[in-house]
C-alpha cells in the first residue's frame, strides 16, 4: 500500500464531493445535516482554490481528502480528514495528520472539530496528540473542539 499526497486542483472537485459524501454520508443520516457531504461543485471548487486542500491518494486512487485554513498567525485549522470507509483502519489518518503538520513546521495550534459523540474520532485525535478545549452546540449537534500545541507560544 502506497500512501501519497496532491495538492488538490479545481478539476479534482466532483471527486472530491465523491470522496466526501462516501465518507459523511452516515453522519448527513444521523444528523440530518453534515457540512461535508454534498458540498455543491461549484462551493467545493471555491473551497479549493481559496483553502489548503489535498487529496490523500493510496496507490495512485484519491481515498481521502484534507482541508486547512492558515489562520495567518501560526495557526491552523483542519477543516477536513476524511478517508472513505473502505480505507480505513490502514493508517492513513496517521499518516495524514504527521504529513501536513510536518508541512507547516511553523504551525504553533492546530484546532478542528468533530461531533461530540463520535468516540472514535475523539479517540483517534487524542492518539495523534489533540486536547478537547471546548464544546458547543452547532444547531442540534453537540460539536467538540479539539485543539494541539506544537510549539511554545
Amino acid at each position: 500500500m502506497n500512501i501519497s499526497f496532491e495538492r488538490a486542483k479545481v478539476y479534482d472537485a466532483c471527486e472530491i464531493i465523491r470522496i466526501r459524501n462516501k465518507c459523511f454520508y452516515s453522519d448527513f443520516i444521523k444528523y440530518g445535516y453534515c457540512p461535508g457531504y454534498n458540498i455543491a461543485k461549484e462551493n467545493m471548487m471555491k473551497s479549493i482554490s481559496k483553502k489548503i486542500m489535498y487529496n490523500i491518494l493510496c496507490d495512485n486512487k484519491i481515498v481521502g481528502n484534507i482541508s486547512i485554513t492558515d489562520n495567518n498567525d501560526n495557526t491552523y485549522h483542519l477543516n477536513c480528514l476524511c478517508v472513505i470507509p473502505d480505507y480505513e483502519n490502514r493508517g492513513i489518518g496517521q499518516e495524514s495528520l504527521r504529513v501536513i503538520e510536518n508541512e507547516f513546521p511553523d504551525a504553533t495550534v492546530w484546532t478542528l472539530e468533530t461531533p461530540a459523540d463520535k468516540k472514535r474520532n475523539h479517540y483517534f485525535y487524542k492518539k495523534m496528540g489533540y486536547n478537547i478545549v471546548k464544546e458547543y452546540m452547532d444547531g442540534s449537534v453537540k460539536i467538540m473542539l479539539f485543539e494541539k500545541k506544537t510549539k511554545l507560544l
